[in-house]
């Protein structure tokens, strides 16, 4: 046998071929049968994986991301600007953060409508600009349950619908209407400032502050108790009952 032959040979696996016909279909069956388990096994394990990366795809492209995601997206501190901090009080800094902006807006449109026309786009967008703002005002005093923040919820909202009637985003209002828009915001601030005088106002029952933070419900209910108790014990209890109901 040639050199050439033997490379040849080689190639060929080294095992007896068998010499029944009927023998070699069935081991060639059997063959293909183990291979289409083991095809199938793979194919699992492949839908496993796309599944998996599917769930995973879904969480970072979803607005909402799942719960256990969402918790640990917040911030640990709460959102709040310092320790100590009372979620109505913060409710109330960031509803004076987007009043005094747009004050700020206004202020400028107005310039502007003075300087070209009431219609310009430069006033227009500053309008639209002091709009988003209130939208942010009543989204932010819209987190907490208290009689006065739902108070000014209801002002920025009507100031909001104000703007909307006069069209004055689409630059169909006059000088005098934005003069009285603007007039309406720098009120809707002020408010503000008015309800966070009657938050930080000392309790009139309590010195621990701290407790509840000058919770508003906490003051209400005993303002109450002193105009419907004359029994000092009967307040001091009520006090107490108020420290335990309100505490942070």
């Amino acid at each position: 046998m040639n050199e050439m032959a033997k490379r040849e040979k080689g190639l060929l696996p080294d095992f007896p071929l068998p010499g029944d016909p009927v023998e070699a279909l069935e081991n060639f069956s059997s063959m293909a049968n183990r291979l289409q388990r083991t095809v199938d096994l793979i194919d699992g394990k492949l839908n496993v994986i796309d599944g998996t990366v599917t769930e995973i795809d879904k969480r970072f492209t979803s607005p909402t991301p799942p719960a256990e995601l969402a918790s640990e997206m917040k911030p640990k501190s709460g959102h709040l600007s310092y320790e100590g901090q009372s979620k109505v009080d913060y409710c109330l800094e960031c509803c004076e953060k987007h009043g005094q902006t747009a004050k700020v807006l206004l202020r400028e449109a107005i310039q502007r409508a003075e300087a070209d026309s009431p219609s310009s786009p430069g006033v227009m967008e500053k309008v639209r600009g002091a709009v988003e703002e209130l939208v942010g005002f009543e989204d932010d005093s819209d987190t907490v349950k208290n009689e006065r923040v739902a108070t000014l919820n209801s002002l920025s909202r009507t100031l909001r619908k104000f703007i909307y009637a006069k069209k004055a985003e689409i630059g169909g209002a006059n000088l005098k209407d934005l003069r009285e828009i603007k007039d309406m915001t720098d009120k809707l601030v002020d408010a503000v400032y008015q309800v966070r005088v009657n938050l930080e106002a000392p309790c009139i029952g309590c010195t621990v502050e701290e407790l509840c933070g000058g919770s508003v419900e906490c003051v209400e209910f005993v303002e109450k108790a002193i105009k419907n108790v004359k029994d000092p014990e009967e307040f001091k209890r009520i006090l107490g009952e108020a420290r335990e109901k309100y505490r942070r």
